[in-house]
């Protein structure tokens, strides 16, 4: 093939939506084409051997905060091989602040910005052996003119892996730790499009739905139609996965929520803080009491799996107010909480308060934070170990009769858990491992010996929870989120 488009995805389960929206704009040149997708666990030098078997002029390589690294390492090599191979990078990665990156010097061009509009143009200029500069701008895409990707979606895609799709690009917010942030305003990909490429989906086993938008229902409209549309088509297991503006919770997407059978919806709301003075500093809205409200009724709904966000880190967050926001969102009643530690992406303007709150970044990827002025590096080790056997004794599902426990009667659940936190690595010296049996006797032990509650009643909680098949998200993989 001439032209190969190619990255690292996060586990086989993932498939590069980015690549499938160039290919399906490459026009005449797209037979010529194809898409080769490798995984984090790969070699690079396994991967440069499977994509020089194929012998390209071209390839193209998308950028994430989670594969900087191996595709570097995979440039590198093919660069020491075949020198006169033209390699192509582009994505969020490598947009911004990128003179300093190896990667960048060892490409021979960057697309910066959407490439559908421009991608059969600089790939029939490189075939023909034109001189094109080093960073190409890619314009902001007509969404009424680009083909959308999902004739690129192949039956083992289907069959085997997650299906993204988008609607609309941009977002009404300007949070400064997003890079939506560099962004204007919200675009619409015309339904009168999509809903038959999403019809065909359907027809040839498509399931489950993992939109990439980033505010689903910032357009009430918009969003209604799309919830109309996949109601009146869906069929057994069919799900979807949607990113959702706390704040709004109009009536018309409440009603086609309520309408939905069981376990229909996974919403993912971004909360990220409830400390005011926090939110108004990194530009994001906050109305505590609606957005509280949202969340109780959304997590009320049978129809919906509801997933929230915190980050810890933000500019001015201290470990109690991170606390009293916990348990805030707690209160409100969602499946699982995702505490996430502050990650400084290229280009974000959460960087104009590193003098200030003297934030310190590891300085790869994925550039989590160390430490601030309010929060120490011994305080974010312990939410990092805290947010990891949250996932694993609570947002798992694995243990729901014996985990409330924990925090029963306590004045604080982030506190209780914390308490467990600390337990748990001082007994264990370890955040991965675990298997259900080894984590359960380990809580029986936490509970009985160091809270002190009725030994009976521990391990019957216990014993319930691990003969029980874990509560799992209605076949949707949980993922942690990049907020790439």
């Amino acid at each position: 093939m001439q032209i190969i488009f190619t990255t690292f995805n996060a586990r086989y389960s993932h498939t590069a939506l980015a690549l499938r929206c160039l290919r399906a704009n490459l026009g005449a040149l797209r037979d010529q084409s194809e898409i080769v997708e490798f995984d984090n666990c790969l070699s690079p030098q396994t991967a440069a051997e499977k994509l020089l078997e194929r012998n390209p002029d071209i390839l193209l390589f998308s950028i994430y905060i989670w594969n900087l690294t191996v595709i570097s390492e995979t440039v590198t090599i093919l660069r020491t091989l075949r020198p006169e191979l033209k390699i192509i990078i582009g994505g969020p990665e490598v947009s911004y602040e990128h003179d300093d990156l190896s990667l960048f010097k060892n490409a021979d061009h960057l697309i910066c910005g959407e490439g559908e509009e421009i991608i059969e143009a600089v790939c029939t200029d490189l075939l023909a052996g034109k001189t094109l500069p080093k960073v190409i701008a890619g314009p902001v895409a007509n969404l009424k003119n680009i083909i959308p990707p999902y004739e690129e979606y192949t039956d083992e895609d289907i069959a085997h892996r997650r299906i993204y799709v988008e609607t609309s690009r941009g977002c009404p917010s300007k949070c400064q730790y997003c890079l939506s942030a560099l962004e204007n305003g919200v675009r619409f990909f015309p339904l009168e499009t999509l809903f038959p490429m999403f019809g065909k989906l359907i027809e040839r086993g498509a399931r489950i739905f993992k939109f990439i938008d980033r505010s689903f229902n910032a357009n009430t409209a918009h969003a209604a139609a799309i919830l109309r549309f996949f109601l009146e088509n869906r069929c057994d297991g069919m799900m979807l996965h949607l990113e959702w503006e706390p704040h709004r919770l109009p009536k018309e997407l409440k009603q086609l929520l309520a309408e939905a059978p069981d376990g229909f919806i996974q919403l993912e709301v971004g909360v990220q803080t409830f400390t005011p003075e926090v939110a108004a500093r990194i530009d994001r809205k906050l109305d505590a009491k609606t957005v509280e409200n949202n969340i109780r009724s959304l997590s009320a709904m049978p129809s919906v799996h509801l997933h929230a966000d915190l980050i810890a880190g933000l500019p001015g967050e201290t470990l109690e107010s991170l606390a009293t926001g916990f348990d805030r969102l707690h209160a409100c009643g969602p499946h699982e909480i995702q505490l996430g530690i502050l990650k400084k992406l290229r280009g974000a303007p959460i960087a104009q308060h590193d003098t200030t709150f003297e934030m310190f970044y590891h300085t790869a990827p994925p550039y989590d934070v160390l430490q601030t002025s309010t929060m120490c590096f011994l305080e974010l080790q312990a939410i990092r170990r805290f947010a990891r056997f949250w996932d694993i004794t609570v947002n798992n599902g694995r243990f729901p009769h014996s985990a409330p426990l924990i925090w029963k009667n306590q004045p604080s659940v982030f506190g209780a858990f914390m308490h467990w936190t600390d337990w748990l690595y001082e007994e264990t010296h370890a955040t991965a491992g675990f298997t259900p049996g080894r984590l359960g006797r380990l809580l029986s032990r936490f509970l009985t010996e160091e809270l002190g509650l009725n030994a009976s009643d521990v391990s019957r909680a216990i014993e319930q929870d691990l003969d029980a098949p874990a509560a799992g998200t209605n076949g949707m993989e949980r993922q942690t989120r990049r907020k790439e």
